[in-house]
């Protein structure tokens, strides 16, 4: 019976280990290799159908933010019209070859997120701390009457071990599909890039096409967040600290050596694995945070 909870608890384990396997690959995999490179090309080609409007919206800011700060053409300088003139064209080539920009920034954060994973070691779930391995043996070892009090302690065992397996399969699935998500956020910033770049056409309007760029640099850099998240969690379930310590300290025989452990190990593993998931729910809002971009 207790080798049975145990087995359910590895199973839990087990799979998330797969769904790591599985964030690796998709952390690891840039958005233009990503499904073979096809949904890239759409990308790019949706791009480049936009870039006329981005243009028409290019002179549209360009003229508004003109005639605003200048009243009469006499008094423009040589200096001045340098200014604009070039101002013009910096930003119909920052149109012209957005997609590549944008393309360059993916790869920085790529590199950023190869070099956590370098040197973080093994990306997956920590085996079985031996406390709980040893806490099994011992109860299975125990005398007929210890067991027979054990047999009902080991239902709500199962019990709690089914939850715990459940809570962390969910969390396992939540993982994957939100890093998952974040295939098409990139997809849709660069597909729509020529729009926000055009407003650097004017002083006024030029703030939109910097948050632009810092809200898309804070999508490139989420897999470094995820990346870092994972690889702490896997650090501090290798500890093998317990949550609640304090439960170790019970006395009362196997029974409730078995107990303690055990449940501490299943509610350790749990919370940490629900947090885990928030932090990789919450990935953009950390790093936006972290380079000053607002909401």
């Amino acid at each position: 019976m207790e080798q049975g909870v145990v087995n359910l608890i590895q199973a839990a384990i087990d799979f998330l280990n797969n769904c790591f396997a599985d964030l690796r690959v998709h952390l690891t995999t840039t958005p233009a290799a990503f499904g073979g490179g096809g949904v890239w090309g759409v990308v790019e080609s949706i791009n480049v159908g936009i870039q006329g409007i981005g243009y028409g919206l290019l002179i549209l800011f360009f003229l508004m933010s003109f005639f605003k700060t200048t009243s009469n053409f006499k008094d423009i300088s040589l200096q001045q019209a340098i200014g604009w003139i070039v101002r013009f064209i910096l930003v119909k080539v920052l149109i012209d070859y957005g997609i590549q920009i944008l393309n360059f920034a993916i790869s920085i954060s790529m590199g950023v997120n190869d070099s956590i994973l370098d040197h973080s070691g093994a990306f997956e779930f920590a085996s079985m701390p031996q406390e709980v391995l040893d806490a099994v043996s011992a109860m299975e070892n125990a005398a007929w009457y210890e067991r027979i009090g054990s047999f009902f302690q080991t239902i709500p065992m199962y019990i709690v071990g089914g939850l715990g397996m459940l809570v962390i399969w969910v969390c396992g699935i939540i993982m994957v599909v939100s890093v998952y998500l974040r295939f098409f956020k990139v997809y849709i910033y660069s597909a729509l890039a020529p729009i926000p770049l055009s407003t650097f056409g004017g002083p006024e309007t030029s703030s939109t096409g910097k948050h632009f760029l810092k809200a898309y640099a804070a999508v490139c850099l989420e897999i470094c967040v995820i990346a870092l998240a994972i690889v702490i969690f896997n650090a501090m379930v290798s500890s093998n600290n317990l949550i609640f310590p304090s439960w170790g300290e019970t006395s009362g025989g196997v029974n409730a050596e078995f107990w303690n452990t055990l449940m501490n190990y299943i509610f350790q593993v749990g919370l940490q694995t629900i947090m885990l998931v928030i932090v990789v729910m919450s990935a953009n809002k950390y790093i936006r945070e972290i380079i000053g971009v607002g909401g």
